[in-house]
């Protein structure tokens, strides 16, 4: 299920069961209590089959339970007519401020900065592919010096077989399965046949799944490409020695 229709969703059931529980005369706790955990038990029993990770899970929790938590206060304060204190003001703040970060967070996760956002905090962009998309925990210190090594031997490789290569089907991708199409050519224009070839398709931060490539044609191979959802998606493809990748947005 999209993760933006489930926070937000699920963001509006909690104001709604608040008001509905508060209309029923039932005790402001109780039903902040009600309005936070109901939506929360809803979104959990959609998990099953479908794991979105767990910092997106916790976002989740956060956001419900900062928002009853606020109606709770409001409730409270309106019902004895009297002056809010300055503590409670600040932590109501805290809730806001939070819910809000997290979801521009949950945002950046799936779909990644804004070209515009982009743009203004990560100058000298140009001609650069850019993962803008959280990317999970890395190792860093020798496993890290590994990663960019062999991106530097992909690109020199890529260099001197001297390929051309051209996909189609990823121009609109939508969501759900997606026709994709791969043409090889060698320097002098020839078709390459005969190699082997697949997709690694994976969200940000998440193990690739191998897709594989099927020869059609001479120099023509296809397959069919699952976004399971809309959003960003990190997609390389190996085609024996040539390796290419990038960040796809699903709308």
């Amino acid at each position: 299920m999209e993760t933006g229709l489930t926070l937000f969703g699920g963001l509006a059931a909690v104001l709604l069961l608040f008001a509905l529980a508060r209309a029923l005369r039932m005790p402001a706790a109780l039903a902040g209590l009600l309005a936070g955990m109901a939506p929360l038990f809803a979104y959990l029993v959609t998990l099953f089959g479908h794991w979105p990770g767990l910092d997106v899970v916790a976002i989740h929790i956060s956001v419900f339970i900062s928002a009853a938590f606020i109606l709770v206060v409001f409730s409270r304060y309106r019902a004895k007519q009297s002056r809010m204190h300055w503590v409670p003001k600040a932590l109501i703040g805290f809730f806001l401020v939070l819910i809000v970060m997290n979801a521009g967070f949950l945002y950046v996760s799936t779909k990644g900065l804004p070209p515009a956002l982009a743009n203004l905090l990560l100058p000298g962009n140009e001609n650069r592919m850019l993962h803008t998309g959280f990317a999970g925990t890395t190792r860093h210190g020798e496993e890290a010096a590994k990663a960019i090594g062999a991106d530097l031997s992909r690109q020199h490789r890529n260099e001197q077989l001297g390929w051309r290569v051209r996909v189609e089907g990823l121009r609109m991708p939508s969501v759900g399965q997606n026709a994709v199409t791969v043409f090889a050519e060698d320097r002098q224009g020839r078709p390459l046949t005969g190699l082997a070839g697949e997709f690694l398709l994976a969200r940000p931060g998440a193990k690739p799944a191998s897709v594989p490539l099927r020869a059609s044609a001479g120099g023509q191979y296809e397959t069919r490409l699952d976004f399971s959802g809309s959003g960003l998606w990190l997609l390389e493809l190996q085609l024996d020695g040539y390796r290419q990748a990038w960040e796809i947005e699903v709308p």
